[in-house]
């Protein structure tokens, strides 16, 4: 994409399915509140149509009803494939959107008519004829600017429609919530000049049009997003929008119906407010405290066998060193090798070789105690951390031996065998982790062979256990 083009695609990647009910979303939205606004501008132009309307339509004023259509269209021709010439289009209705909201914010200001508002028809319905209400001005204020800047290149324009449209959210609530308590200072300033109930309801579905667009791309695709944060976010918004305003509702028609003082509905409704969010506080953490273990054991262990990987055996390795060094304990470190992994892969196919890995695995758990340390460091590596200071592991290898045996019952295809190395932890020493491991690496000391004969339909053959100086072990990480 190119670098001018004023919209970004979002990084998040919001899911394919969600992303198209949103768009269905949008589009009903963007329509309906067009259909509101043409049939409120047709009843001011055509006087015959006026009879067949519900009481109060005119409460939406020519003025108003031109800058909601102007920018439903202006939504809809952002949300379309972008072009130079719609660009331009949208740019034009932004700044026609513009005008509207200006012209009545001066006129509230400075106390003067500017004739504007019936330089289109005549408005006897009100002291002042054609002036919308401050509240609806400042709404189509933020429109326009928000159409105005989303017509920039992404880079540019991100944060500021973010900060934009957070506000637009802002003051529909705050009007919305005039209406549900009756607050006129909150939504106009007689019952003349007010934002009328069917002007609220085109601002509510143009904020969804624009909110909905606006997923597609930067801070808002957390909406649409396939992970587990925006899932929850889906969930978690409506609550944290609506609970306000039903604890309010509540506790209103309580006062009014006498149940209640005010100031004990007012202490009521803090207290269940302050429960609410702390439950809600606790459950999200409750989630994420969960998601982030899934992610760590993601990320420390080893798909194929489910011991640790390199990264898990090096974080893990180090604090268990460094308690044992301040403690002054001893650690041993194992480093096993099994033999002829790709040699096996290579004439049985991966799968078999991939058994030979797990069975390994599986008999190291079974072999050493749950709170030694078992990691998968290479293809054909593993590495085990022990506190056994006076055997230094020999039990568990015996335990390893016996295993193989009880497996060898069975009978088997192909032999494989495996190498030990070994070094212990010197706690009066000035030595680091890494020291520990290039000493079980480097230090040649007697090793381990055993040979095992994994179960096929082979012949039978027992384990035995000798002396011999295999290959030097070396720790790596495990790609493969």
């Amino acid at each position: 994409m190119n670098q001018n083009d004023p919209i970004a695609p979002s990084t998040s990647k919001p899911a394919a399915s969600l992303l198209k009910r949103v768009a269905a979303m949008q589009t009903a939205s963007l329509c309906a509140a067009a259909l509101v606004a043409l049939l409120i501008l047709l009843a001011w132009i055509f006087r015959d149509l006026r009879p067949g309307y519900p009481h109060g339509w005119y409460l939406m004023k020519f003025d108003t009803a031109a800058g909601l259509l102007l920018s439903a269209a202006g939504l809809a021709l952002l949300s379309a494939r972008q072009a130079p010439s719609r660009l331009w289009c949208a740019r034009v209705l932004s700044l026609l959107i513009l005008l509207l909201a200006v012209t009545p914010l001066y006129e509230h200001l400075s106390g003067r008519s500017t004739g504007f508002d019936t330089l289109f028809v005549t408005d006897p319905t009100s002291d002042k004829p054609g002036l919308m209400a401050t509240q609806t001005a400042v709404y189509l204020l933020l429109m326009a600017l928000s159409l105005l800047v989303a017509t920039l290149p992404y880079r540019l324009s991100g944060t500021t429609v973010v900060v934009l449209v957070m506000l637009l959210v802002l003051h529909t609530l705050i009007i919305f919530s005039g209406y549900c308590f009756d607050v006129v200072q909150l939504f106009g300033q007689s019952m003349s000049t007010r934002t009328s109930p069917h002007t609220l309801l085109c601002m509510l579905l143009l904020v969804i049009a624009l909110i909905g667009w606006r997923t597609q791309l930067g801070y808002f695709s957390v909406l649409a997003g396939s992970g587990l944060g925006s899932r929850l976010a889906r969930k978690i918004l409506p609550l944290v929008l609506l609970l306000p305003f039903a604890l309010m509702l509540c506790s209103t028609a309580m006062v009014r119906a006498g149940w209640l003082t005010l100031q004990v509905a007012v202490g009521l409704t803090i207290a269940v407010m302050a429960a609410a969010l702390a439950a809600l506080v606790a459950m999200m953490g409750r989630r994420i405290n969960h998601l982030e273990r899934g992610l760590h054991e993601l990320s420390l262990n080893d798909e194929l066998t489910g011991v640790l990987n390199f990264r898990g055996f090096e974080w893990l390795g180090e604090q268990s060193f460094r308690e044992a060094q301040s403690s002054h304990s001893v650690l041993t470190l194992l480093v096993f090798r099994v033999e002829g992994v790709n040699e096996i892969g290579e004439t049985y196919g991966h799968e078999a070789s991939s058994h030979l890995i797990q069975d390994m695995a599986r008999m190291l758990r079974e072999s050493f105690e749950p709170a030694d340390i078992i990691a998968r460091t290479g293809n054909d590596e593993f590495v085990v951390i022990t506190k056994d200071e006076n055997t230094g592991g020999v039990i568990a290898l015996m335990r390893i031996g016996e295993a193989i045996e009880a497996l060898n019952a069975a009978g088997g295809s192909y032999k494989a065998h495996f190498s030990v190395g070994e070094a212990t932890s010197d706690p009066d020493a000035e030595e680091t982790f890494h020291d520990l491991i290039e000493k079980a690496g480097l230090r040649r000391r007697e090793r381990w062979r055993v040979e095992h004969v994994f179960s096929g339909e082979g012949e039978r053959t027992s384990a035995a256990a000798s002396r011999s100086p295999p290959a030097q072990p070396s720790l790596h990480d495990a790609s493969s």
